[in-house]
């Protein structure tokens, strides 16, 4: 498994919003990461190592160091310096809006990314705020004013299929020609959403003027999945340092080398402590479920049905609040 870059992560700011399939289970608040200067200090030791860094802050973008940390990134290589996700951060009128995109334009960011969940109620209360809709709806178009590339996404689940061909009305009437669909992934609040994962014949049904903006290439049903039987072998992996109160310590006194290893080792010992994918498909697959998946949600969901039904205690490498691993 080659590791192919590393990710320092900082869950150290609270966010505005608490969305329903949110990677780091936010619940708006922050309650676990450490000084912004820690983890800069460790990214910074990176600089000269063979293993592309980037230094993240969560749960979103707004904090006193943003500006900084877009110029670490920047220092460190990472090309997704100029690309910021802004969802979550404070409610602001115009003026303080058009501030904030000019600050992070300035830094160096051209890409703001907005992530839809459906029209204006029924969005809002997925993001558990009151005037989020309205709120992105006007990033974009200051966005856009300011010369920045707006790339919404959208969630795409059974729930709010009906509503999508609305919402890219909309998006599109802004000015927006860039969008992205995204079937949840099975992680975080996301696993908790099973029961309105998309059915591939919900998929197929979808309005055109949705459907070109979802990609399903890595995508099948279940059932698919199972009749095939043939599971891609990853060979690459994207390694994350979580940093916590309780590891800052020893993170700080370890080389590089050792840090990388340490992580490695958690994802070795995880996989190895359970049934192969295979097995795993003989186990606890649906032949007759026809919800869409990636092969990876499909073994994360699996592996965590092992793990309950055999009390274990494993530390998760997937969750993305502790330090693991992300596999391609």
């Amino acid at each position: 498994m080659t590791n192919k870059s590393l990710m320092i992560i900082n869950h150290c700011v609270s966010c505005g919003c608490a969305c329903r399939h949110c990677f780091f289970c936010s619940a708006k608040r922050a309650d676990y990461g450490v000084p912004y200067e820690a983890g800069e200090r460790l990214a910074l030791r990176f600089a000269q190592h063979d293993i592309p860094v980037c230094y993240a802050i969560s749960h979103c973008a707004d904090y006193p160091e943003l500006t900084r940390n877009i110029a670490l990134n920047r220092q460190l290589g990472f090309a997704g310096a100029a690309f910021l996700q802004i969802n979550g951060i404070a409610l602001r009128d115009q003026s303080a809006l058009r501030d904030y995109l000019l600050q992070v334009q300035q830094a160096g960011v051209t890409t703001i990314d907005t992530t839809f969940y459906g029209t204006q109620a029924y969005h809002d209360k997925f993001a558990a705020r009151k005037g989020d809709f309205a709120f992105l709806r006007d990033i974009i178009t200051m966005g856009l004013s300011l010369g920045l590339s707006m790339q919404p996404t959208f969630l795409v689940t059974e729930e709010n299929k009906t509503q999508l061909s609305e919402l890219i009305d909309t998006l599109t009437r802004l000015g927006c020609t860039n969008m992205h669909g995204f079937i949840q992934d099975y992680k975080g609040f996301g696993a908790n959403l099973e029961s309105i994962r998309l059915y591939g014949d919900s998929y197929h049904a979808l309005p055109q003027n949705v459907k070109q903006y979802i990609s399903v290439k890595h995508h099948k049903t279940q059932a698919q999945w199972l009749q095939h039987g043939e599971f891609a072998t990853p060979t690459e992996r994207h390694l994350v340092l979580a940093l916590r109160p309780d590891n800052l310590k020893l993170f700080e006194a370890m080389t590089c080398d050792e840090i990388v290893g340490y992580i490695a080792n958690l994802d070795d010992a995880y996989h190895a402590a359970l049934p192969s994918l295979y097995d795993l498909a003989k186990l606890y697959g649906d032949s007759s479920c026809q919800k869409l998946y990636r092969q990876r949600d499909l073994q994360w969901k699996w592996q965590k049905a092992f793990i309950k039904a055999h009390h274990s205690s494993l530390y998760d490498v997937t969750d993305e609040r502790n330090c693991g691993a992300i596999w391609r």
